[in-house]
C-alpha cells in the first residue's frame, strides 16, 4: 500500500511541476518556513485580512509514516475583494481564497510561493476587475517581499 501511495505521489509531484511556470512567484526567505509564515500570517492579519486556514504538510506526511522537507500552506483573503471575482465569474472559486506557500527546498533554501493573481484575468472571465487584480498584485508582492528580508 505504502508503494502505491508513494509511486502515486511521485506521478502527481511531475504532473504538477509540468503546471509550475511564470504564473508562480518564488521568493527566497532568509527566515525558517515556520518564522516566514509565522510573519506572513500575522502581516495579513494586521492588514484585515482573514485567515481560512494552515495546512502543516510535513506534519500531515508524519501522520502516515511519510519524510519530506517543511512545507506550510496558508489560506486566506478578503471576502470583499474575491466576491467581486465570483460575480463575475464564480469558477474562480477554484482559485479563492488566496494561498501562500512557504517550504524549504532539499538544498535547505526557504521559498514562499504564490500564484500571480493578474494570471485570474487569463483563466477566468474577469477582465472587468482589473483594478481589483492589480491591487491584490501589490499587496501580495509588498506582503511576501516584507516577510522574506
Amino acid at each position: 500500500m505504502k508503494k502505491h501511495i508513494t509511486k502515486g505521489l511521485l506521478i502527481l509531484s511531475l504532473s504538477v511541476s509540468g503546471l509550475a511556470s511564470a504564473d508562480i512567484i518564488k521568493k527566497t526567505s532568509a527566515h525558517s518556513v515556520k518564522e516566514t509564515m509565522d510573519k506572513f500570517e500575522t502581516l495579513i492579519k494586521s492588514k484585515g485580512m482573514t485567515v481560512f486556514a494552515r495546512v502543516d504538510h510535513t506534519k500531515n506526511a508524519s501522520g502516515i509514516d511519510m519524510k519530506m522537507n517543511e512545507a506550510e500552506v496558508l489560506i486566506f483573503g478578503n471576502p470583499k475583494g474575491g466576491t467581486v471575482l465570483m460575480k463575475q465569474d464564480i469558477a474562480v472559486s477554484l482559485d479563492l481564497p488566496l494561498r501562500v506557500a512557504v517550504y524549504k527546498d532539499n538544498d535547505g533554501k526557504v521559498w514562499l510561493s504564490y500564484h500571480n493573481p493578474q494570471d485570474l484575468k487569463n483563466s477566468y472571465k474577469v477582465e472587468a476587475a482589473a483594478k481589483v487584480m492589480t491591487k491584490v498584485e501589490g499587496a501580495l508582492d509588498m506582503l511576501s517581499s516584507a516577510v522574506t528580508k
